[in-house]
């Protein structure tokens, strides 16, 4: 008896840890048909390789959202849309957070990004707290090379900031956020956001995050700083693996579905016990 009920734990905690371990991110290209932004093959060829690594498996989205293509993922990736999301897509994508699943979107400054994107976005967005401004960051006395590009490193405690110092972005939007949206990055004393809706020091947020039911969402002010160019800056590099590793954590999601599965194969190995003990 000892050693089927000891073979059935390390069955159980084996398909836990598959079930566990399976991370897939979605890449939407129906949304962003100008550049698309999250080419695992282009621009996104670093990153998306770089999170290989850590065991990340990608896919590829090339259709309206729903629940039906958004269902086997873990975290969906809008990097720089220039289509606006529809209303139903946006019903889908809140009932995909509810759920467990996790959002990223890479939003970008005034001038790069359409209005209807950002305000489907940021109709999305407004239960969590998060709005993407009208604007464009610089801050003059820390960039790297060309102007409007902020050198960031006024990060909060978070997970997603642990061992970060550094991040280096192109011209990102600042990010309004209120109720339990939290301000990842954001601007110091010379920092500064000009456009429609100007705001400066450390009011300019450039990364936010917020959990709302079991699910996560996260806006990065600018869609360059993950890309191929800008993944090697700074500490670019270490900051998608943090962020993304919180992005797939799920340990705040439901268990009942795993204790089900172990009662089941505990009642079946017991079932098979009675049988051989019976003979």
């Amino acid at each position: 008896m000892k050693k089927v009920i000891l073979t059935l734990s390390i069955l159980i905690l084996l398909s836990l840890n598959a079930v566990s371990a399976e991370k897939t991110i979605l890449i939407d290209k129906y949304h962003d048909t100008d550049n698309w932004w999250g080419d695992p093959e282009g621009t996104g060829k670093f990153l998306f390789t770089e999170l290989s690594t850590l065991g990340f498996k990608t896919k590829i989205n090339e259709s309206p959202l729903t629940a039906e293509t958004l269902r086997g993922s873990d975290i969906l990736v809008l990097w720089n849309p220039n289509n606006a999301l529809e209303e139903n897509e946006i019903s889908a994508l809140t009932k995909f957070v509810d759920n467990g699943g996790s959002v990223l979107i890479f939003a970008s400054h005034e001038q790069d990004m359409i209005a209807p994107s950002r305000d489907s976005l940021n109709t999305f967005l407004e239960p969590f707290g998060i709005r993407i401004m009208k604007n464009g960051t610089d801050d003059p006395s820390n960039r790297k090379g060309c102007s409007c590009t902020p050198i960031i490193h006024n990060f909060i405690q978070h997970p997603t900031t642990e061992g970060i110092e550094s991040i280096l972005m192109y011209k990102p939007a600042s990010l309004e956020i209120k109720g339990n949206a939290i301000a990842i990055a954001k601007g110091d004393n010379d920092t500064f956001s000009v456009g429609t809706e100007p705001v400066g020091g450390e009011n300019v947020v450039v990364v936010a995050v917020s959990e709302k039911g079991n699910g996560k969402v996260a806006v990065m002010g600018s869609p360059y700083i993950f890309d191929n160019g800008k993944l090697g800056e700074m500490q670019n590099k270490e900051f998608s693996r943090t962020l993304f590793t919180w992005l797939s954590d799920t340990s705040s999601a439901p268990m009942w579905p795993y204790y089900l599965l172990g009662v089941i194969v505990l009642f079946f190995g017991y079932l098979i016990y009675l049988k051989k003990i019976r003979k």
